[in-house]
């Protein structure tokens, strides 16, 4: 099902392990993230790149002349590429989303090796070390069971992503306000509302939702909860959230980049 981002979503490892917020697009994308919300968890798996500021357009070069041709050559079904914006974070920052079908392909060979064997996959390996600084991956769970999808065919051009780390032993407490108090309040404003959670590659009590938005304007107007309640009934709706249950939350910016996706 879904191409994320995300969110996401939504995700460095300052950046992802905390936080995921803001995803612009700059036409409509293909990802499915936006357009194909089912019952299914989708598991993701979300790798985040610092790229050094000096081999910035060489890594681009890199990932659209020889990734992106080996992994389709390998069968990769999908690839989103993500960079955070110079608007808020790191603007070296990438982040790469790809679909897990289960756990138990990583016991076997990935599209890369299959397609470049054993010999050109570690020359691949190689080369592709001198362009990044660090790198981390995650494996993150859809949550469609809190999540709502509006009524649009395309990835508008933002999207606003919140990554909300829940007190350990709160996690019923925090699904059942997102989907009994929350979720409601996104139905009602006809908003797509996509959440996910952590569950390999860092804090397990980490939740990161995305709200779709078409303009940086409509953002302006304020949070979707403000806009459909109004401040006094977003206050209250806040409150029905038991005390203690989140404990920290993040946003950053992120830009969908088509031209290093495979879709």
């Amino acid at each position: 099902m879904s191409r994320v981002l995300l969110l996401c979503l939504i995700l460095s490892a300052a950046v992802f392990t905390p936080v995921l917020n803001c995803v612009e697009a700059q036409y409509p994308a293909s990802t499915r993230l936006a357009t194909e919300l089912t019952d299914k968890q989708e598991l993701l798996s979300v790798t985040v790149l610092s790229v050094k500021p000096e081999m910035l357009a060489d890594f681009q070069n890199f990932t659209k002349a020889e990734t992106n041709p080996a992994l389709r050559k390998g069968g990769q079904k999908w690839r989103d590429v993500w960079r955070t914006t110079g608007a808020a974070g790191d603007p070296f920052e990438f982040i790469i989303v790809s679909p897990i079908d289960n756990l138990k392909q990583y016991e076997g060979q990935t599209p890369l090796l299959k397609a470049l064997g054993k010999q050109g996959f570690k020359a691949w390996e190689e080369k592709s070390y001198r362009f990044v600084n660090r790198a981390r991956r995650y494996i993150i769970r859809m949550r469609p069971d809190l999540s709502h999808q509006s009524k649009r065919t395309d990835l508008p051009r933002l999207a606003v992503v919140t990554s909300i780390t829940v007190a350990p032993g709160q996690s019923q407490d925090w699904e059942n306000y997102t989907k009994n108090d929350y979720v409601p309040v996104m139905r009602q404003a006809g908003a797509t509302y996509l959440m996910m959670e952590i569950v390999f590659g860092g804090n397990p009590n980490i939740y990161i939702s995305l709200i779709l938005r078409d303009s940086y304007a409509e953002i302006d107007k304020g949070p979707v909860p403000v806009q459909v309640l109004g401040i006094e009934g977003a206050a209250k709706l806040e409150r029905q959230l038991p005390t203690g249950v989140v404990v920290h939350t993040e946003q950053s910016i992120l830009r969908y980049v088509p031209e290093l996706s495979i879709f």
